[in-house]
């Protein structure tokens, strides 16, 4: 079974981790994609690629830990952040590991594929485009915003989001990967920051809509300040929408399982909300043209919400199979052949 996830941040390495688990339980051979964001311009990530004049690398790291052997020093270490030290501080193990192969083979694919090999992967991980790119928005206030690490700052709604330079050219195996794939796993991640971006290299979002795979959108537990205030699932969904071909989403996977009331007090404070499935959001899905999934999927015994990775990656691969927890998935529904 080829399964590809598409996104970033801290969203998408958890499905790859669900994934990667279920491999190594041996219970149904899946071969691991993952095609990832590389416009982050914050932190260690933002200095070290002004630096070097190279891709964002951080989504990538955290990718290649996510179907890395957990338990192996090696991929400890890529994780470990430097504290205090002058002029290291801020900076993590495996952002400067792959600074410095990307320095050695002179290729940003081929840094990454070097590192695959280090962590001896369970899966590929590939950079969505090799060119270093900065991610633009346009505010509905008509003002505009420059840097990933910019836009949730400006806390004002985003009508319109943008690569520059515009539509680069995906990083070789991208196209493939999505053209041959079994299913297709957009998110979790950050709507507009982790996402989208990937939609706006050159193809993708093309290549998604022509690809014959179940076609999956992984809808966040929470909205998130300074993206998606305010946002229903269903506005998640018609959002990452507009940036694709119509009929590009078969199912959209919704959690059905309530916070606790000290995580429901923590995110009031940050203005976050939970984006739950309910009867109406059913209606609202379906209309959109898309089946609504229910699941568990809130991971127990977390400071954050956060998704639970083995309950994620059960239920991406039912989808694959062709059966959702709402009805069968069929060929007829979207654009799938």
């Amino acid at each position: 079974m080829r399964i590809v996830g598409i996104g970033g941040g801290t969203g998408l390495p958890v499905l790859l981790s669900g994934l990667r688990k279920l491999n190594e339980d041996g219970e149904e051979p899946i071969d691991i994609t993952a095609i990832v964001t590389v416009s982050d311009n914050g932190g260690s990530t933002g200095t070290l690629r002004q630096a070097f004049g190279m891709p964002a690398m951080g989504d990538i790291r955290n990718c290649l830990v996510a179907l890395a052997d957990a338990d192996r020093l090696l991929t400890l270490m890529c994780q470990h952040r430097f504290e205090v030290t002058d002029g290291l501080a801020g900076h993590s193990l495996g952002n400067l590991i792959l600074s410095a192969l990307y320095q050695m083979s002179g290729d940003f694919q081929s840094a990454v594929q070097l590192a695959s090999d280090l962590l001896r992967l369970e899966g590929r991980v590939l950079p969505v485009t090799e060119i270093p790119v900065t991610l633009c928005a346009l505010c509905e206030d008509g003002t505009t915003v420059e840097g990933e690490s910019s836009i949730p700052q400006s806390k004002v709604k985003l009508s319109r989001l943008w690569l520059d330079p515009p539509d680069p050219l995906p990083s070789p195996g991208v196209l493939e990967a999505i053209e041959y794939a079994d299913a297709i796993v957009i998110g979790p991640g950050s709507l507009y920051t982790s996402i989208i971006p990937n939609l706006l290299v050159e193809g993708v979002a093309e290549a998604i809509y022509a690809s014959r795979a179940v076609k999956i959108y992984i809808c966040n537990l929470m909205t998130q300040a300074g993206e998606t205030d305010g946002y229903s699932a269903v506005d998640h969904l018609r959002a990452l929408q507009s940036y694709l071909p119509a009929g590009s989403i078969d199912a959209c996977v919704l959690n059905n399982q309530a916070i606790g009331t000290g995580l429901a007090k923590a995110y009031l404070r940050s203005e976050a909300e939970t984006v739950l499935f309910t009867r109406e959001t059913e209606d609202e899905v379906r209309r959109a043209g898309v089946i609504p999934v229910a699941a568990a999927l809130l991971k127990d015994g977390e400071l954050k919400a956060r998704h639970d990775p083995d309950a994620l990656a059960r239920v991406v691969v039912s989808l694959a199979n062709g059966v959702t927890g709402v009805q069968e998935l069929t060929c007829g529904q979207s654009n799938r052949r």
